[in-house]
């Protein structure tokens, strides 16, 4: 009995191990779903963010959301905060294109890569393999903006700006495309 328990650790163990050799999965670090209103209190900073075809998004954070310096007043904003081996955030990839597609002229995501591991060329990978048609930011200022959103320590965790960068909802694990669309249109009309 002791060795069907043993063995059937071991093999939970394999279940939750990484995808590749360099991103293991700790199934503690993958959110679970919801849809939290809840209110943040941003400390007022500067952010400079590089995408993967190295064209920087920059914004300011204010007390109540993120000023965008090429969006403000324009479109809303979603932040995708995700990790290339977490499966909710692969199944959310085809959810965010199409609601991308739907609402361009009003809204953008901006995906910030959780990872420190990966080159700049996996990730070039990733955004083909699954035709990604939104920005993916790398590097170390991924990590300052998690904290100052909270603090992320979970993926996927999304941020919903309105136009004119207000706060309006945080989405934590996967969400059904029509939560998300219900709080795009509240944002883009905002």
């Amino acid at each position: 009995m002791k060795k069907n328990f043993l063995i059937g650790l071991v093999l939970l163990g394999f279940l939750f191990s990484g995808c590749d050799s360099k991103s293991p999965i700790d199934s503690s670090v993958v959110a679970k779903k919801s849809v939290q209103n809840n209110k943040y209190e941003f400390v007022p900073q500067s952010f400079n963010l590089t995408t993967t075809n190295e064209k920087n998004i920059s914004f300011k954070s204010t007390d109540n959301g993120l000023d965008f310096d090429e969006f403000k007043g324009k479109k809303a904003v979603l932040i995708d905060v995700f990790a290339t081996w977490c499966p909710p955030c692969i199944e959310e990839i085809p959810v965010l294109k199409e609601i991308k597609e739907k609402y361009k002229d009003n809204f953008e995501i901006v995906s910030i890569l959780f990872e420190q591991d990966k080159t700049k060329e996996e990730i070039l990978e990733f955004i083909a393999k699954h035709g990604i048609n939104y920005p993916i930011t790398i590097g170390e200022e991924n990590f300052r903006l998690a904290k100052e959103l909270g603090d992320v320590k979970k993926v996927p965790e999304m941020f919903l700006f309105s136009k004119d960068g207000k706060f309006v909802k945080k989405f934590v694990g996967k969400i059904p495309k029509e939560e998300i669309e219900k709080y795009i249109k509240i944002a883009i009309e905002n």
